[in-house]
């Protein structure tokens, strides 16, 4: 019951949408196209006992009508599978999607993605995003539909199955007992006991394919990590213990893979002589009816392909039952996923905005509730520059994450100025995409080369004004200094009212600092920066100090 709850939470933003009448029609065709699939099966159901009473008759004539039968039969059920399947597929698509769309929205949404790694964030979020969506999408519509169908196929041949069991009399204990459509119980009886024999042996895979996608991910998060430090790792020569680290992670997904072989093999065992043994089942349960000629032996093949089409149907849950595992694995990750996002926005404070940036009592702590910094009181004034000063470690850059709105654990009174705000880190972030791009990021619009080679000569980059449109890794490109100089460039483009500077010129010389910090001033004449750097070269450039002291 908690896999169709999670089922039904994850599933009902997309089906509940008023625009989706669409992905209802698809779905709706393409159980139609399934329940033409089953009257495909009845046909030729009804075809094989014709066509085996007609070869025992020796009636070639027959025969050759029969073929051609058979092959309409065969040509309309190809078409209409092929069809289904690329309806299916479209209807995956589609679903994918808006739930992809969906996660994003709500993970980027009021910074989630940061705070979920402040407070225990579930593993690889990119992986359940990318994967796990794709394998609970595609995987929900194929049992949804195979179960509808699968449901149809029963209705349809049960009462073939019985008709054609008639009443069969059996002696137990000497006491005659008259059954009406025995072959039905047989097969009920048979699936029942395959099914929950299925689900004890298969029960412990749910854990294991859980545990597999976890381990599948962190190894390649684990290759990624390597190839964006590359250059860090290659300096310390570190080669050896990635090696080995990258070894442990695959060492978990070998053990996970073993233990489930095993518990697969064990299922398999089961299954294949279960699925083998079903093809016999009815014949020789049907042979007495045949041996006192009360059938013929198109009867036979009648009963057995009527028995086989029940027993296939009902036989849904134990087929996919490896499938049924890996989409409750999938729907309880999404579900945790979802729930941690949500948890986090309990976590989101909101001061209230003022004329100016002011603290009174602010007290920030750390996550397990102990405190960084106590009663900070503090008012800058529009267009003020303030440095905050104190010794490394003290809580100055979660000061500044907690002023722009990041940082969850604090207590006290401020308020925050009006307009736009802007912090830079002391290591820019630098996505793939062209330098026009990098250069305007936060932003989406696009801005002019005028001003994109205007901003690139102040921060003095002249030297990439011919390059706007290269696309590389330009993390690796730009020394550290660049990088910085790249990031100054996006606080002219986006022009903030307040300006948050957390060691953003720690990588260039003490002259370059002051200059660009000078450049700043000029360029930004009412913007408020509060800075954190412990370049005391730079104290000059601010007009007021704040020395943040030790709890």
């Amino acid at each position: 019951m908690n896999t169709l709850r999670r089922f039904y939470r994850l599933s009902r933003p997309f089906w509940q949408a008023r625009q989706q009448w669409l992905a209802w029609l698809m779905l709706a065709t393409i159980i139609g196209l399934g329940l033409l699939i089953v009257q495909i099966n009845v046909l030729i159901n009804s075809w094989s006992k014709t066509f085996y009473d007609t070869l025992a008759s020796f009636d070639t004539a027959g025969l050759y009508a029969l073929a051609g039968e058979y092959a309409l039969y065969l040509g309309l059920y190809v078409l209409i599978f092929v069809a289904l399947d690329y309806l299916r597929k479209g209807l995956v698509l589609r679903w994918r999607q808006a739930m992809t769309g969906r996660l994003i929205d709500a993970w980027l949404g009021d910074q989630a993605f940061y705070r979920l790694g402040l407070s225990g964030e579930p593993d690889n979020p990119d992986q359940r995003i990318a994967q796990d969506v794709d394998l609970m999408v595609d995987l929900s519509i194929e049992l949804v539909a195979s179960l509808v169908v699968n449901l149809a196929q029963v209705g349809a041949f049960v009462v073939i199955l019985w008709n054609l069991s008639g009443v069969q009399t059996f002696h137990l204990f000497g006491e005659p007992f008259t059954v009406h459509g025995y072959l039905l119980w047989i097969v009920l009886a048979y699936t029942l006991i395959g099914s929950v024999l299925t689900h004890l042996i298969g029960k412990p895979l749910h854990a294991l394919n859980y545990a597999r996608e976890q381990r599948e991910a962190d190894f390649r998060a684990g290759l990624l990590r390597k190839r964006d430090h590359a250059e860090q790792i290659a300096l310390y020569r570190g080669e050896t213990v990635e090696r080995q680290h990258l070894a442990q992670r695959f060492q978990a997904i070998a053990e996970n893979w073993r233990q489930l072989m095993g518990r697969e093999r064990d299922l398999s065992l089961f299954t294949v002589a279960y699925q083998r043994f079903s093809l016999i089942v009815p014949v020789f349960a049907a042979l007495p009816a045949f041996m006192a000629k009360t059938i013929t032996l198109g009867g036979l093949m009648q009963i057995r392909s009527a028995f086989n089409a029940v027993h296939d149907s009902l036989s849904w849950f134990i087929k996919l039952y490896h499938k049924l595992v890996r989409w409750s694995a999938a729907l309880e990750r999404l579900d945790q996923f979802e729930q941690a996002i949500a948890a986090s926005r309990q976590q989101v404070i909101k001061a209230p905005q003022g004329h100016c940036l002011c603290l009174q009592g602010l007290t920030v702590c750390r996550p397990d509730g102990s405190h960084l910094l106590r009663g900070l009181k503090l008012r800058v004034g529009q267009g003020q520059w303030v440095r905050l000063a104190g010794h490394s470690g003290l809580g100055k850059s979660t000061l500044l994450r907690t002023l722009q709105g990041l940082w969850p654990h604090c207590t006290g009174d401020w308020q925050l100025p009006p307009g736009r705000s802007l912090l830079l880190p002391q290591q820019p972030y630098l996505p793939q995409m062209s330098l026009r791009g990098l250069l305007a990021y936060p932003q989406v619009r696009s801005i002019d080369d005028v001003q994109l080679v205007d901003v690139l000569g102040k921060v003095g980059l002249g030297g990439l004004i011919g390059q706007l449109d290269r696309q590389v890794e330009w993390e690796r490109v730009l020394s550290g200094g660049e990088q910085q100089r790249v990031s100054l460039a996006r606080a002219l483009l986006y022009r903030p009212d307040t300006l948050y500077l957390d060691e953003a010129t720690s990588q260039l010389d003490i002259g370059s600092a002051q200059r660009l910090l000078g450049m700043l001033k000029r360029e930004l004449p009412g913007c408020t920066v509060v800075a954190v750097t412990h370049q005391e070269g730079l104290a000059g450039v601010f007009g007021k100090t704040l020395e943040l002291e030790p709890v």
